[in-house]
């Protein structure tokens, strides 16, 4: 049998490593760590993949595991922020006392939710009012919750926990669009140790509210979770846990806080990605 060229190896391996970052976007967590685990078989060494298999098992709830693998890649390649943050995190949840819940449903939003819209998105930074252990659990493109309390709106997760509320002006807002009939739907953008970057959008208008703008001083543009999860494919790495949504999040200046980001939870690449600031 004609063995495979350097070329088409590499070629294969692409092909393999896209369709392993489909997976991971479209939320297919345990074909995505299988698809994962047959790149390794054939590329023990590649980091980018041992980082989605990681971030993939950390999605089943598999945490135990995902600290394994993400400590592999350290051994290899000790300056890989992915692999750093990811233990940090992991080794956050050890200390909580969250152990593995390989049979619990993370709750995960379509990445079209999560691109922004002028007038039907709001993106907003909540101070951290939760413990780091709750926040560790989080991941961009998790799905979060509107609770009105009085003219206030509280940020909850899938658990109930309160991470925040949103500014009493928008909050304020919503409370009213929402009493005359609209809908709403939340989820993560960003997380890092000391601030929740969250996304609200109008799902449905009521007709006795047309015209009624829900996010009326918001018009940032189309940066998103889908967005950052498209640019993935193109670098061949994704690990959505560390996405940061903009650019700009990416290319923070030392001493600010490197932010999360997905799935894609969702990632960076090129070879030598995995060192990159992600």
């Amino acid at each position: 049998m004609t063995q495979m060229t350097v070329a088409e190896r590499q070629r294969n391996k692409r092909l393999l490593a896209d369709e392993a970052v489909k997976l991971a976007m479209q939320n297919r967590w345990q074909e995505a760590e299988e698809k994962n685990r047959d790149i390794l078989h054939a590329t023990p060494d590649d980091v980018e993949a041992r980082n989605r298999l990681g971030k993939a098992l950390s999605e089943l709830g598999r945490y135990r595991e995902a600290y394994d693998e993400y400590s592999v890649t350290l051994q290899s390649d000790p300056a890989n922020v992915i692999a750093q943050k990811q233990v940090k995190r992991l080794q956050l949840l050890a200390e909580q006392g969250q152990s593995d819940v390989p049979n619990e449903a993370r709750r995960k939003l379509d990445p079209k939710l999560l691109v922004e819209e002028t007038g039907k998105t709001g993106v907003f930074p909540l101070p951290n009012k939760a413990s780091q252990g709750i926040l560790a659990r989080l991941a961009a493109g998790d799905e979060l919750f509107l609770q009105v309390e009085g003219a206030t709106v509280h940020i909850v997760d899938d658990r109930g926990d309160v991470l925040g509320e949103l500014p009493s002006k928008d909050g304020s807002r919503l409370v009213k669009l929402m009493a005359g009939g609209n809908r709403y739907v939340a989820g993560v953008m960003s997380v890092g140790d000391r601030e929740l970057r969250i996304l609200v959008r109008e799902l449905y208008q009521d007709s006795t509210l047309v015209g009624k703008v829900s996010f009326p001083t918001r018009s940032t543009g189309q940066s998103s979770v889908h967005a950052h999860l498209r640019a993935g494919l193109e670098r061949r790495d994704i690990d959505e846990d560390d996405m940061a949504i903009d650019d700009a999040d990416d290319d923070a200046g030392e001493g600010e806080e490197e932010v999360e980001e997905v799935p894609n939870d969702l990632d960076d690449m090129d070879g030598d990605s995995g060192s990159r600031d992600n």
